[in-house]
């Protein structure tokens, strides 16, 4: 029975690391002050065993002296699955949570990072992302309309345009707030309220609120972090830091970058978190007013004229 017992435990282990990670973010998305949801994305390796059906968020919370203490965890479950540029991309969303009027970090980690090429410890390094979030009235992070692109063609410019606005990679949903993207640290862990970077070569990248571009020398695989801030009033209200890891390859020609979503599902909530509408159309002939749209564990927020 013990040895029994030991290889169901390294069964588990294995289904649980089979999958490595290659990029991810997390959003917090709010309906009304009583109604947030925590939404994770993230980009596997297409090789490894099928993702979870479910993941575990830490949930962290500013104490009166201005630390994040860890006060509780949150389940997210699985909506999607979807063959994404070569990989797997699988989204994960929470049920309604209460928050207080408070700042809030949520934190997602995964044990562990494949083969990197600028790093020199990332097969022992943990997947991590996160959002800190304060939580006032109307306010829900950025999110991606469109992932950034894996495969990156080696020797030349590749540049990924625009970043925000009409058909972009990423979206604003409180276009009264301002965002911007800047290249941060490649992770290796959480601890004592920092977020460790690995021993790694940052990419010499370009990365503003208009576009991201970088010319990679040498095929292989290459990641970086990314860091969006939110700001409301000149104060910031909220950080994503995003993981994301480039195939560099010796041609691009011939690879389709876009996912196309099949049988997508609206959602539609009026200002006060009711859902009025679910189906394959949003019915705006019978909108009037603001109202939160959900879709592929996304979220935005719209105003129709129904006048």
């Amino acid at each position: 029975m013990k040895k029994l017992l030991v290889l169901l435990l390294a069964v588990v282990s294995l289904t649980a690391n089979a999958s490595h990670l290659m990029g991810g973010m997390v959003g917090v998305f709010q309906t009304n002050q009583d109604s947030t949801t925590v939404g994770v994305w993230l980009v596997s390796d297409a090789q490894g065993l099928p993702m979870p059906a479910s993941i575990t968020v830490e949930k962290w919370e500013m104490n009166s002296v201005g630390w994040y203490v860890q006060n509780g965890t949150i389940t997210l479950t699985q909506s999607t699955s979807l063959p994404f540029q070569g990989q797997l991309l699988t989204n994960y969303a929470s049920g309604y949570l209460d928050l207080d009027s408070n700042k809030y970090r949520f934190i997602y980690k995964n044990c562990c990072w494949g083969i990197i090429n600028n790093s020199n410890n990332s097969f022992n390094s943990e997947f991590v992302i996160s959002a800190d979030y304060w939580h006032i009235p109307y306010n829900s992070t950025p999110y991606a309309r469109e992932s950034f692109y894996i495969n990156q063609q080696a020797g030349s410019r590749n540049t990924m345009a625009p970043v925000w606005g009409f058909l972009s990679f990423l979206v604003n949903p409180d276009t009264w707030d301002a965002v911007s993207i800047s290249q941060t640290d490649l992770h290796m862990g959480y601890a004592n309220g920092v977020f460790v970077p690995q021993n790694y070569a940052q990419l010499s990248m370009h990365v503003d609120n208009d576009s991201v571009s970088w010319v990679p020398s040498t095929v292989g695989r290459y990641a970086t972090g990314f860091e969006i801030a939110d700001y409301r009033n000149g104060q910031l209200i909220g950080t994503q830091r995003v993981q994301w890891t480039f195939l560099v390859v010796n041609s691009t020609v011939g690879i389709k970058e876009d996912i196309v979503y099949r049988d997508t599902q609206y959602s539609v909530y009026d200002w006060y978190g009711n859902l009025i509408y679910m189906g394959k159309h949003i019915p705006y002939e019978k909108l009037n007013g603001l109202y939160v749209v959900k879709y592929n564990n996304k979220a935005e927020k719209i105003y129709v004229n129904g006048q």
